[in-house]
């Protein structure tokens, strides 16, 4: 084929390029993702991106877990009655028989720990409820325990119990929870205990356990716990709570693994119909599997950590632009094609036509997603660049290799007629190849990927060399169909064709509705709730579900302030006690209250030394040990100098804080986690607590640092006036989460523009225009506007996953309009005529985009119905999104180029223009 006569516009360079070294693209491409496929497998990230922000929370939390770690791990519990009350005979002895057997574990017992109870005054390994000191008074009393006692004896016991100490020392429910005057009998729905573990037999470290920790040791121990104390659940139910927060995470993926592998076979089985060939779907799915080898490959490469959406929602994600890089490679080419030119002219005459296309479209949702990097979250910012990385490598095996390879294949076996017999069978191996494809990428990505890179290599050979081997050495045997362009193509033509005829119309309508969408977008929340993550069933849901509704507003989320200072100094300690009142007399519903209606707060280091001077045996102790005598003259409850208050820390640090010469009020574990002294310097820090009640609602979190964000920085205030360095932070995991989203939020207020900003200097840049540039980015406005207003109206909240939807939106919308812009370009300057052209693009464009939006619909629809919220959410919104620019491309856009053009003389030569000659070269 002779070009020399057409301008040799860069694409065409390329294509000819390409047509011009086949084997070298192919073999080159093949060579590159068994390269990919080593780092892959060797150099796996062994931690995970941090879905935290930067800043003062996000440090002082930190600080938190680094200085006052545990040698003790606790994981609480609730126990419920099956039959209401869980005061009576027999859930109390099968929670007893539980708790025994869980102490007379092999492997469990061991793991937890000893200590003597002050409270109770009773010696205990690793857990001690109500059950147990009922057991030992039922015993002590001639009973026989609980399994020798009778119901009234049993009934007799808890109230005489509950006399003496109240319900809440027993973690008796605080709704539920009742006293009959009339019969003396208590009755009770559930209670929380904890059960205290081995911290360093565990693996040490911080007590918390948050979504996205690699190390599950604790959460395996704490799930063996729970299956020991559930028994076989005659009477009792036990949960706990929220402890294994990255079992459920990683079990509940893997059960959505089904889905997200039946969203690439619905994208598979939807490029077949649409395409009608078996080649395509077989040569698309081994290119999306290479896909997710270049995905991960490349992010070990450059040190990326893994993550909830490096490693689940970007490979799928990239499965929609993957698949629309193909469709508009394989569609021009099919498009030309049908034009008459033979399979090598039609690829370089397509390619050439749609490579501009496809590298602006690769730029700009690059930029998009980059634009992330603006972001002060590491897992988002990492998004950013493995859908990136990942974009490179869809336009090289999508939007390249696939079309040169279905080229290669129709050049050397031809396409035989047309049968209903050939249609059953070319469905039939399609179907096969879609399934083979999908077992391929779900081993690669989120089973096994070793063995998922043999299968890869299994799957070329069965679907792809095998087929064109046989099919080569009988002529006429192929599986492929027809060329033909999609059957809707002419009335997607029309109905564009019809849109920018009524752009009058069309237009304002779309602007009233944009500014509407507009006016709701802007108030979205940013929100999380465990049910967005979990199934509503899981253990982790339920158990929180059950302590919302036992504890009431007698319990909640720690909202914990850190504080560094001279903690020595008598007068540092008096503002801490000053925090602590001022905190315990805020009215906020929002905050957790005790019996009497007085918000609770944790005294740190306050209740340490309080401890202290309220134990003769301690404070004498303490004078033996250090030289200090204790003296508190005015009566604050508090050692009246820097020298006394120093001599009360070295002592308890070391020694904990005595009852008698057997006993300790606080183990020196317990001292440890309330205070901490920096061996170096006069520094000290301690932690205060308030508790968050409906800490899952985001509002209440908000609503609770409304009140103590001012008394945090007073105190700090006060602080400083004797000790300029310093500091009150108010972090805690409830204050972390909501830093989170409002970091989130932040992001998505700086990444939402930026990457517009740059999606339309790219645009201008390459099309040396800012018209076209201008109206290639409407699309994205009115697409982001629509979506974010459908998830506020849906009720649907911004948070780690939804917020990735934004980036992928913008990606979306851009991509569609760049095509269709590039496009229409191209037919006007051919045709001159604006209906004309807008019809041509319709026709040809359209129709790809509209196939690659529908297969991406399907696809993504199906994940919906995925049983972890995290992905359903993700499949429901993307499949609303890519609907949503699918509309704005071929409704909005159509119009708005009509208006921004005129009708004239063609400018540039199309490459179409061919002499009919020259078709058969």
């Amino acid at each position: 084929m002779d070009l020399d006569r057409h301008p040799r516009r860069s694409g065409l360079r390329v294509a000819e390029w390409i047509s011009d070294h086949t084997k070298i693209v192919i073999v080159g491409s093949m060579v590159a993702t068994a390269a990919l496929a080593v780092p892959m497998l060797t150099m796996a990230p062994d931690s995970a991106a941090s879905q935290d922000p930067s800043g003062e929370i996000i440090e002082a939390q930190d600080l938190v877990s680094e200085r006052f770690a545990s040698d003790v791990y606790g994981a609480g519990y609730i126990v419920e009655s099956s039959e209401g009350n869980v005061l009576s005979r027999e859930p109390l002895l099968e929670l007893y028989e539980n708790s025994q057997a869980l102490r007379a574990d092999a492997d469990l017992g061991p793991k937890l720990v000893s200590y003597f109870d002050p409270e109770t005054g009773a010696d205990v390994q690793g857990v001690y409820t109500i059950a147990d000191e009922l057991d030992a008074r039922l015993e002590a009393a001639g009973f026989g325990g609980l399994e020798g006692a009778t119901e009234q004896q049993v009934t007799s016991a808890v109230s005489t119990l509950l006399a003496e100490t109240g319900p809440s020392q027993w973690g008796l429910a605080a709704v539920g929870t009742t006293f009959s005057a009339d019969t003396g009998q208590w009755e009770s729905p559930a209670f929380i205990f904890g059960v205290a573990a081995d911290n360093v037999a565990l693996g040490g470290g911080g007590q918390e356990i948050t979504l996205g920790s690699d190390d599950t040791t604790k959460e395996e121990f704490a799930r063996d716990v729970q299956a020991a104390l559930r028994g076989d659940e005659d009477f009792i139910g036990a949960w706990g709570i929220a402890i294994d927060v990255n079992l459920t995470a990683g079990e509940q993926a893997q059960a959505a693994g089904p889905f997200i592998g039946f969203t690439i076979l619905a994208v598979l089985v939807v490029t077949g119909i649409v395409l009608r060939s078996y080649w395509a779907v077989a040569i698309a799915g081994a290119a999306l599997s290479a896909l997710m080898i270049w995905l991960k490959g490349l992010s070990n490469l450059v040190g990326l950590e893994t993550g909830q959406i490096l490693s689940f929602i970007v490979p799928v994600a990239m499965i929609s632009f993957g698949i629309d890089f193909a469709f508009h490679a394989i569609g021009r080419y099919r498009e030309e094609a049908f034009h008459g030119y033979r399979p090598r002219v039609a690829f370089v005459v397509g390619l050439g036509g749609v490579f501009g296309a496809l590298v602006l479209a690769l730029v700009s949702d690059s930029v998009a997603f980059l634009s992330n990097l603006s972001a002060r979250i590491e897992s988002i910012i990492q998004f950013g660049i493995g859908a990136a990385l990942a974009l490179v490598a869809a336009f090289f095996m999508l939007g390249l290799v696939t079309p040169l390879v279905v080229m290669v294949v129709d050049e050397t076996l031809g396409s035989p007629p047309a049968t209903r017999l050939r249609g059953v069978g070319r469905s039939a191996a399609s179907g096969a190849a879609a399934t083979g494809a999908m077992a391929v990428v779900l081993f690669l990505v989120y089973i096994a990927p070793a063995i998922g890179v043999g299968l890869l290599v299994v799957y070329v050979l069965a679907f792809i060399a095998g087929p064109f081997w046989f099919t080569r050495r009988r002529t006429g045997r192929d599986v492929s169909g027809g060329s033909g362009r999609p059957v809707l193509a002419p009335r997607l033509g029309r109905l564009v064709e019809v849109m920018g005829q009524g752009r009058w119309i069309v237009l304002p309508i779309m602007v009233a509705v944009s500014a509407a969408a507009v006016v709701v977008a802007v108030r979205i929340d940013a929100r999380f709730d465990v049910k967005d993550f979990f199934a509503s069933d899981s253990d982790v849901v339920v158990s929180l579900d059950k302590l919302d509704e036992y504890v009431g507003q007698q319990g909640g989320e720690p909202a914990t302030v850190y504080v560094e200072a001279d903690l020595t100094q008598p007068t540092a300690l008096a503002a801490l006690d000053r925090f602590a009142q001022r905190v315990a007399t805020v009215d906020n519903e929002h905050l957790a209250v005790d019996e009497d209606g007085v918000t609770l707060v944790t005294g740190g280091v306050l209740d340490v030394v309080s401890d202290a001077m309220e134990s003769p045996f301690a404070l004498g102790a303490v004078e033996t040990t250090t030289g200090v005598a204790i003296t508190d003259t005015d009566g604050d409850g508090y050692p009246d100098t820097a020298d006394q208050v120093t001599a009360v820390y070295e002592f308890t640090s070391a020694a904990g804080v005595p009852l008698d010469p057997e006993r300790l009020i606080r183990t020196p574990d317990g001292v440890n986690t309330n205070l901490w002294l920096d061996p170096d310097t006069d520094r000290h820090a301690t932690i205060l607590s308030a508790f968050v009640v409906g800490s899952r609602a985001q509002e209440n979190i908000a609503a609770a640092r409304a009140d103590l964000d001012p008394l945090v920085a007073d105190l700090e205030s006060e602080l400083q006036e004797t000790d300029p360095d310093a500091q009150a932070t108010l972090s805690g995991s409830a204050i972390v989460r909501d830093e989170q989203l409002l970091a989130i939020v932040r992001a998505l207020a700086v990444a939402l523009p930026l990457s517009v900003v740059a999606c339309f200097i790219v645009a201008a840049l390459f099309m040396k225009s800012v018209r076209f540039a201008l109206v290639s980015i409407a699309p994205i406005l009115v697409v982001v506007s629509w979506l974010y207003a459908y998830m506020h109206l849906a009720g649907y909240g911004i948070n780690v996953v939804t917020a990735t939807i934004g980036a992928v939106s913008i990606g979306i919308g851009i991509d569609f309009a760049i095509h269709f812009v590039m496009r229409y370009r191209e037919e006007l300057n051919r045709l001159h005529v604006r209906l004309q052209a807008l019809r041509a693009a319709g026709t040809g464009t359209g129709a790809a985009l509209a196939a690659s939006a529908i297969s991406s619909i399907v696809g993504f629809a199906i994940m919906a119905f995925a049983p972890m919220p995290m992905f359903a959410v993700y499949g429901f919104l993307t499949a609303i999104m890519i609907a949503m620019a699918l509309f704005a491309t071929l409704i909005v856009l159509p119009p708005l180029l009509v208006a921004i053009t005129s009708d004239g003389p063609a400018r540039v030569p199309s490459l179409r223009n061919l002499e009919p000659a020259s078709r058969a070269d």
